[in-house]
């Protein structure tokens, strides 16, 4: 059986071994069984698949993973006027607001990603966002002097997390936070968290097109099979990856384009200088967790081949893939790491 999730760049094999090899069954593992719920949740399709012995303890474990997510989506959306995360860009360039734990250090884990990677990936990037008409699928190319006005609200040091209150402050309005680029890989963390504190040992959890992470593997098999699939083609694959105990994320230009002026405009947004990326055309990070593999695939699209190959040398356990269209036609490949 394939599982393919629309729009995704990563399709799973379940039913055959890599090889094409039939799963050898022990006599526990034949009496397992698999359970497999999909849901729609942050404006993207949430899949759990996940084996054990007991069916209802397998649905109640997922059902406690979706709700986890569900709560994150409701608590860091920027499209709900109702959300923690729409009330702190509404409020914290004119007071300190106090932020839940939880969302805290996520937060404290955001703006270090940022730091880390030399502000490729920077979650202030909502004002861009808007400008170049990727929130709205609008799609607009704005004038120099609106850029301008909108680079001087953007970067993570307009923020100030404050420890010991557990507040933020932005330092001036029209700052505006988007988790739109590192939720989904928090998310998919926290959902097999719980699966695995609820004594599950063999899952697999998907979030659209964004990302994945596999505990343990299949039944009878060594690992998850992960089909990473052409940029420019997505029904031709490209190559198979195992992922065992192990997070995978993808981003593309596919996601999210518009043209203008006979020029396409890719969604992944350089926080830098303030202008959709240009070269790479999508990015697949292994690592070990959902957040570190989302982060990576929008950040090295950011810093390019080279950059990136320099990022990585000291990051072994980060395995990425970056493509890019070549100037005589076709596909060109980076595998970094591997």
């Amino acid at each position: 059986m394939i599982l393919r999730v629309t729009g995704l760049l990563i399709a799973l094999s379940l039913a055959l071994l890599i090889g094409g090899a039939l799963p050898v069954w022990s006599a526990s593992q034949s009496q397992l069984v698999m359970y497999q719920e999909a849901r729609r949740l942050m404006w993207t399709k949430f899949e759990i698949i996940a084996y054990g012995p007991d069916r209802a303890r397998l649905a109640e474990a997922a059902e406690a993973a979706f709700e986890e997510i569900d709560r994150l989506d409701h608590q860091m959306s920027n499209y709900s006027e109702t959300s923690e995360l729409t009330y702190i860009n509404r409020n914290a360039a004119r007071e300190d607001v106090v932020v839940e734990k939880e969302l805290f250090d996520f937060l404290k884990l955001s703006f270090e990603a940022s730091r880390t990677t030399g502000g490729t990936f920077d979650i202030t990037v909502g004002p861009l966002m808007k400008a170049w008409g990727f929130f709205d699928n609008k799609g607009q190319v704005p004038e120099a002097g609106e850029l301008k006005s909108v680079m001087a609200r953007v970067g993570f040091k307009h923020v100030a997390l404050n420890e010991r209150t557990h507040t933020i402050r932005f330092d001036r309005e029209g700052v505006e936070l988007d988790l739109g680029g590192i939720a989904k890989g928090y998310a998919v963390d926290r959902a097999a968290k719980i699966l695995r504190a609820s004594g599950v040992t063999s899952a697999f959890v998907t979030s659209g097109s964004s990302s994945i992470s596999a505990i343990s593997a299949p039944p009878g098999q060594k690992a998850w099979r992960v089909e990473v699939s052409d940029p420019l083609d997505r029904s031709h694959q490209l190559e198979a990856i195992e992922l065992k105990d192990r997070s995978i994320s993808t981003s593309g230009c596919h996601e999210k384009t518009f043209e203008s002026g006979g020029k396409t405009y890719c969604h992944i947004m350089d926080p830098r200088i303030g202008r959709p990326i240009e070269g790479l055309i999508s990015a697949t990070i292994i690592t070990q967790t959902g957040v570190e593999a989302e982060v990576l695939s929008k950040a090295l699209m950011v810093m390019g081949i080279e950059k990136a190959r320099d990022f990585l040398k000291t990051r072994p356990q980060v395995r990425a893939i970056l493509y890019y269209s070549q100037p005589e036609g076709g596909l060109g490949c980076a595998r970094l790491n591997f």
